[in-house]
């Protein structure tokens, strides 16, 4: 019993940390955040499943393209609030500082807004839109729903991916809050975040053998790269790199579909 009221408070301080899911309000102790990471894909499956019922229910009312594309983008940002948005803006902005690396990370840590996030933010957006709407038209077009079905997996998965990262890559601070969050993880969150990513690679290959092949190469290909860009930049990992992590490959992984979607 109390295991199973161990794991429910974990996955409420998830859904308080990662999304703006109204939860039940607890002091929280910090034996309740040590599994918390590992309930991370669970806001994923919530976005996926939401997304699920938005393009159903407008599609039963025959909203217009336009239309479904902004709610099913808008949607992401809705249920985490854009806390995962604000790390591309502050990896951004201290990347393109060119400073050396603490000052970077003194860079991320600075709640102003530089130019270069908000840029970064501009063209993340227009490629979001321009693929997405890419995939949606060709989904409509040719009634076949399977690529959007792991594009909506993708939010799942990511995380997942995103979970292993945080704690398998060194982390750049030993004060940040990613240390905080992952510092008492242990083999059972590796072993469950694992079992996600599995679980969510295997629901992709299921929907469509050369979708899921793409999607699983895109973020195996990105996570490579963000262990590169973080190293040479950072010197680690971050709560802000975790975000930029999120939103970028997660848009990796639609461009990819949408592409495929497009050619098949």
């Amino acid at each position: 019993m109390n295991a199973i009221k161990s794991v429910i408070r974990s996955i409420i301080v998830a859904f308080s940390l990662y999304s703006r899911i109204p939860m039940p309000v607890f002091t929280w102790q910090e034996k309740d955040m040590k599994h918390a990471i590992s309930a991370l894909p669970l806001i994923g499956a919530v976005i996926g499943g939401l997304s699920f019922a938005v393009f159903k229910v407008t599609g039963i009312f025959e909203f217009p393209h336009l239309s479904i594309i902004l709610l099913l983008s808008v949607l992401p940002l809705i249920i985490t609030g854009g806390f995962h948005m604000d790390g591309i803006m502050d990896v951004q902005d201290a990347r393109n500082s060119y400073q050396d690396r603490q000052k970077k990370l003194k860079i991320m840590k600075d709640p102003h807004i530089g130019a270069f996030s908000v840029i970064s933010v501009i063209i993340y957006g227009m490629i979001w839109f321009a693929f997405f709407n890419l995939l949606i038209s060709n989904t409509l077009k040719k009634g076949s729903y399977n690529y959007l079905y792991i594009y909506m997996v993708s939010f799942f998965i990511v995380r997942a991916a995103c979970g292993l990262t945080s704690i398998l890559f060194e982390k750049a601070r030993r004060d940040g809050m990613l240390n905080t969050e992952t510092k008492s993880t242990g083999g059972a969150d590796k072993i469950v975040l694992t079992a996600e990513l599995l679980l969510g690679m295997g629901v992709m290959l299921f929907l469509d053998i050369i979708g899921g092949i793409i999607s699983i190469a895109a973020i195996v290909l990105f996570t490579v790269y963000y262990k590169a860009m973080c190293s040479k930049n950072f010197g680690g990992v971050t709560g802000d790199t975790a975000g930029f992590y999120i939103c970028v490959c997660e848009e990796a992984v639609m461009v990819c579909i949408s592409l495929a979607a497009f050619f098949a």
